[in-house]
Formats: structure tokens, sequence, C-alpha cells
């Protein structure tokens, strides 16, 4: 069994002596003694005046401290001080004192607590500091912290309707044209079948912005078979020739979102050629020139148009939708267009780590 050793406090060096009274009146720190059994200031130094405007006279009692606290700290930051003091623990507090004028002021108490030689309190002494500008710093730092995240919550919003657009946009317009295109009227199983795609491509845009879960396909092939099989459909209805290339392995895998990105803007982009197009002949070719590189090219026969008058007019929000997206995962995206050929590329910077 050991010992417990009591820790015993002593004032070193003496209060009273005048170089030492000399220099803690110097400092920019406010010093003060309060006698425990008491409750009264024994010594308060004249600093205080010019930080709170109270004299060093108004610092009678430990009252007088506590009727100087904020409302909102009061009651914990006296509970906190006296339970500790009474258990012969150092400690600091935090909290707005009042001026004379009517103001509050951020301050910091660092409280060393003397003992006898049977461990009771006797005495406290510390120093106060004023900590106005660390707080408005952490204020600053607050509100930088909220509007991060009210920018971050947007571009999850802006993200999610561009997905919405480029990926269940495209399935309903996939539908929208099988049944212009189709003959009869459509069975309730088709119809049901239509809901559950929609439904199926609703959750997987959700998913991909709510979680980071998704998993890049294990190669291209896998990536582009399911792409190459819903337009396909389309593209056979509508009696329009597709030819798909791309390579079979990675040589480097892109990031999570990276695949995202280049999913959407295949979507967005076929979904284009069969909305405004009227194309013959369609072409994707998908490649790695590069281990550090992915080169996506979409080419139709079309009637075309032009890219400058569009933009010029506003009202190419899919080609700024199209081209943000890739700037987003560093990438850059070029579209030419004449009658007779619209060619898009898609140019990709992969991190070979």
């Amino acid at each position: 069994m050991f010992d417990t050793i009591q820790r015993l406090r002593t004032l070193e060096p003496d209060t009273d002596n005048g170089l030492y009274q000399t220099l803690v009146e110097s400092t920019l720190a406010i010093p003060f003694k309060i006698d425990w059994a008491s409750k009264k200031y024994a010594y308060v130094g004249p600093q205080i005046e010019a930080l709170l405007g109270w004299s060093q006279d108004s610092w009678q009692t430990v009252n007088d401290w506590a009727a100087r606290i904020h409302p909102d700290e009061r009651e914990q930051t006296v509970a906190r001080c006296v339970e500790l003091s009474i258990a012969g623990v150092d400690h600091d507090a935090e909290y707005r004192a009042l001026t004379k004028d009517n103001r509050y002021v951020w301050v910091k108490e660092v409280v060393h607590v003397l003992c006898d030689e049977h461990g009771q309190t006797t005495a406290l002494i510390g120093f106060t500091f004023d900590i106005s500008e660390q707080k408005k710093t952490e204020q600053l730092q607050a509100e930088l912290q909220v509007q991060k995240l009210s920018n971050a919550r947007l571009q999850e919003r802006l993200s999610l309707t561009h997905d919405l657009h480029d990926g269940l946009g495209g399935v309903l317009v996939h539908m929208i044209a099988s049944i212009e295109q189709g003959e009869g009227e459509l069975t309730r199983p088709q119809v049901l079948s239509m809901l559950k795609l929609i439904r199926n491509d609703l959750r997987q845009t959700i998913d991909s912005n709510s979680s980071g879960e998704v998993r890049v396909p294990a190669s291209p092939q896998e990536w582009l078979a399911p792409l190459r099989r819903r337009f396909n459909n389309l593209f056979d209805a509508l009696n329009v020739n597709s030819d798909w290339q791309f390579e079979q392995t990675w040589r480097t895998p892109p990031s999570t979102s990276q695949y995202m990105a280049m999913t959407r803007l295949i979507e967005e982009a076929l979904t284009n050629v069969i909305k405004h197009s009227q194309a013959k002949h369609v072409r994707l070719s998908f490649r790695q020139p590069e281990a550090d590189e992915l080169l996506l090219e979409i080419e139709d026969d079309g009637v075309g148009f032009d890219v400058a008058a569009i933009n010029a007019s506003g009202l190419g929000i899919g080609m700024r939708s199209m081209s943000v997206r890739m700037a987003r995962v560093g990438g850059a995206l070029s579209i030419d267009s004449r009658a007779g050929r619209t060619a898009l590329t898609a140019r990709l910077a992969l991190d070979p780590a």
C-alpha cells in the first residue's frame, strides 16, 4: 500500500516583495489574490481599471467578481471554480466580464490554489487575461466554417440537380422517344417496367451523391456495357447505327467522382443526340492514350448547331453543365459542330498513384 502524499503549496516569491509586485503590475495580465476563508480580495492589480473600468477598491469580495460575470456564464463559472478550489486543483475559466460602462469583454483567468500542510485551501492567486481578440478570431473562424458548410450543401444540391438532369432526364427522354416511335398501346407490364427503371435510376443518383461507397467498375467494358445496352435499344428503335469502341482494361482507373462525372457526361451527350441531332450514325470512342489520361469522343452525323451562338444566347445550359462537371474532376470538354458532324471531346487527367 502506497502512502498518499499531500501536495503542499506555498506562495513564492513573497507577494509583499516590492520588486515582485512591480514586475507583476507591469504586465498586461492582471494579478490577483483571494483569501479563501473570508472570500475577500487580498490584492488585485491596477491593470484591472484599464481593462474593465472598475477601480481596484471596487473588488472587495468574490461576490463582486461573480456579479460582473455575464449571466449566461455566471452560474457554471462560479460553481466550477468553487468546486475545483475546494479540491485544491489549479484551473482556468473563460467568460465575459462586465465593464463599468456596461459592455462585456472576454477574459481568461488562470488560478493557482494555495493549500496548507493539511491540504486545505487557504488562498487563490492568479492572473486575468484579455482574450477579446482571440474570441473575435474564433468567432470569425466559426462563421467561415458555417459558410463552408453552407457552400458544401449548395454544391451537393447542384451536383444532385445535374445528376437528375443528366441521368434521370436521359431515362425519361429514352422512354418518351420509345413511346413516340413505337406502335400500338403500351401494356401494363411495359409501363411498370418503365416506372421501375425510373425509380432505380433515381435511387442510383441519390446514392451516388450521399454515399462514399460508389465502386468504380473493374474495367471500361464493365462500365460501358450497361450504357451501351440501354442506349442501343433506343438507337435501334430510331434506326440509328451506333459504334462503341473502348479499352478492355484500365491502365489507370479513374476516381469515384471522375467515374460518376464521365458516366453523366456520356448519358447527357447521347441523350442530346437523341433529342436534337436527327443523326443516322453515332460513334463513341473511349481510350487511354496515356496512363494518366482518359479520352472520350462522341461523334454523330446529325444536323449540327452553332456552338458559339448557343453559348452567346444563354440557352446552352446543358453544355455549361457538362463543362463544369468535367472541370470539377480535373477534366476539359470541347464541342465542335457543323451540319453533318458534331464531335464532343472530353479529356480527363488521372492520378497514377
